[in-house]
C-alpha cells in the first residue's frame, strides 16, 4: 500500500527549513543564515501577493499579526506563513481521511 501525503507548498517548506536546522544546529551559528527575517508593509504585502491598503485594514482590523514601532509596521515572516496557515480549508480526501482514522473534528 502506497502512503500519500497530500501538504501544501508552505508547509512543506516548514518541514524542510526544520530539517535544514536540525542538520545546521551543530555548525557554528555565524554560518548559519537567518531564517526569521522581518518584512516592510510593500515587501509584506509582496509575499501575500495583496494590495498594501488589504494589509493595511487586516491591521487595523487585528486581523494579522505585527509589528508597530515608530509609526512603522513590520510583519515577521514566520507570523504571515503561520497567518496564511490558518486559514486553509481541508480537502475533502482528507476530510474523508481523517473520518476513516478517527479524527473528529
Amino acid at each position: 500500500m502506497i502512503n500519500l501525503i497530500v501538504t501544501t507548498k508552505e508547509e512543506l517548506e516548514s518541514c524542510i527549513e526544520g530539517v535544514l536546522k536540525k542538520c545546521l544546529g551543530s555548525q557554528d551559528k555565524s554560518t548559519v543564515p537567518h531564517v526569521d527575517e522581518f518584512l516592510s508593509i510593500d515587501e509584506a504585502a509582496k509575499y501575500l501577493n495583496l494590495a498594501k491598503q488589504s494589509i493595511y485594514g487586516f491591521t487595523s482590523k487585528g486581523q494579522i499579526p505585527f509589528i508597530k514601532r515608530a509609526k512603522r509596521l513590520l510583519f515577521r515572516k514566520s507570523d504571515l506563513e503561520k497567518w496564511l496557515l490558518e486559514g486553509r480549508k481541508k480537502s475533502i480526501t482528507e476530510i474523508e481521511n481523517d473520518l476513516k482514522m478517527g479524527v473528529m473534528y
